[in-house]
């Protein structure tokens, strides 16, 4: 029985009106927002220094970043000293080895492909303490990361870290077959390697910054850095974490406080408001622009912890796949084929020990690379 449902005529045509009188509104102060530079990076005195530029998105904008590319990037000293940075990849600039004086100050000059330039205040170089330890501990919501360190001189007083993780993830089978022309032949032993095994990495978005100021004695107890999540993949079978820590002053302490209150603690009526971020990075082409950044020296202490599935008790990471058995005969097998989504995996035969059929999975579930992976190891690792 078709049980008919009647709506009256007036509803349907109140409906009507009701969407064509809506319009998409977009307020003039986010459709004509500035991109504004992004600064980003410390300078370090004696090793490798990246500095990352980029620039402001508008909500609307469907990109994902907004590399400031082909830019002029050079630390200047005293006595017209310069050391230029080489753009490496789409906006990141660095320079292989510096040997700053401590005693000396300098700044970063920054000069666009469209002839803008920027200047960042003097700095002085600051000595980071070395990281005590990393530690990390198994909850019901998942696995904590923290850091301890401690300045016996009682002279840096204020941190920043960042990180950069690195985790191993598998396929859950190899396939070890693939079609060709129509026919099954086995997967090069190697090739069936690269698709089983990859690695994968992330680096921190969070600002981590402390500061012990307040304390009598100038240490670092667990500080929060990093959280993974139960069930995450990332400890499906073995995660790395590199920890990077700074020494920073109290005005880029600050500043990136700032910045941390009005990129994470905004959302409802009652938070406090956003406030305007003034760096230390300024514009000489228009010294009404704001620049967005706090660039400091800073010697970096670097520490790397491993931490393997089996030190982790019921994790249960599952990546929910299903195994499908395909007859071996020429049509059934084209679902193997190319841009149809499936690997095939192992073979089953029959009484006569022929191969009756294959079975297999989607891509995401047998080649570790679609799910984001790079099959090539770290050096590390």
């Amino acid at each position: 029985m078709i049980r008919r449902i009647y709506i009256p005529v007036f509803l349907v045509l109140l409906f009507f009106l009701n969407q064509a009188c809506k319009k998409p509104f977009e307020h003039e102060g986010i459709k004509d927002a500035p991109s504004l530079l992004v600064v980003e990076g410390v300078i370090n005195p004696s090793g490798i220094t990246n500095i990352y530029l980029s620039r402001t998105l508008k909500l609307a904008d469907k990109l994902k970043a907004n590399p400031e590319i082909k830019a002029k990037v050079q630390i200047e000293g005293p006595a017209n000293a310069v050391f230029p940075l080489t753009e490496n990849t789409a906006g990141t600039y660095s320079v292989a080895s510096l040997n700053l004086n401590p005693n000396l100050q300098y700044r970063l000059r920054i000069k666009t492909v469209s002839g803008r330039e920027y200047l960042s205040d003097l700095l002085s170089v600051k000595n980071t303490p070395v990281i005590d330890s990393l530690n990390w501990q198994r909850t019901a919501a998942g696995v904590g990361i923290y850091s301890n360190a401690h300045d016996s001189q009682n002279n840096t007083r204020y941190y920043q870290w960042d990180y950069e993780e690195t985790w191993e993830i598998r396929s859950i089978a190899y396939s070890e077959f693939l079609l060709k022309d129509g026919a099954m032949i086995s997967r090069p032993v190697p090739e069936m390697e690269l698709l089983f095994t990859c690695w994968k990495n992330e680096r921190s978005t969070d600002i981590l910054i402390t500061s012990t100021d307040k304390l009598s004695a100038d240490v670092v107890y667990r500080f929060p850095l990093a959280f993974i999540p139960s069930r995450s993949e990332k400890l499906a079978v073995k995660y790395s974490i590199l920890v990077k820590q700074y020494a920073i002053s109290r005005e880029a302490y600050e500043y990136l406080g700032l910045m941390k209150r009005n990129s994470e603690q905004q959302g409802s009526i009652f938070d406090v408001q956003p406030t305007e971020l003034r760096g230390n990075i300024k514009s000489l082409t228009d010294p009404s622009e704001q620049v967005i950044g706090f660039i400091g020296i800073s010697t970096i202490k670097e520490k790397r912890i491993f931490i393997d599935r089996m030190q982790v008790a019921d994790w249960n990471f599952n990546l929910g796949c299903e195994m499908i058995v395909v007859k071996n005969d020429k049509d059934s097998l084209q679902v193997f084929g190319p841009n149809r989504g499936m690997l095939a995996t192992s073979s089953n035969l029959g009484m006569t020990g022929t191969v009756v059929s294959y079975n297999g999975s989607t891509q995401n579930c047998v080649d570790c690379r679609t799910r984001g992976g790079n099959n090539v190891k770290p050096a590390f690792w």
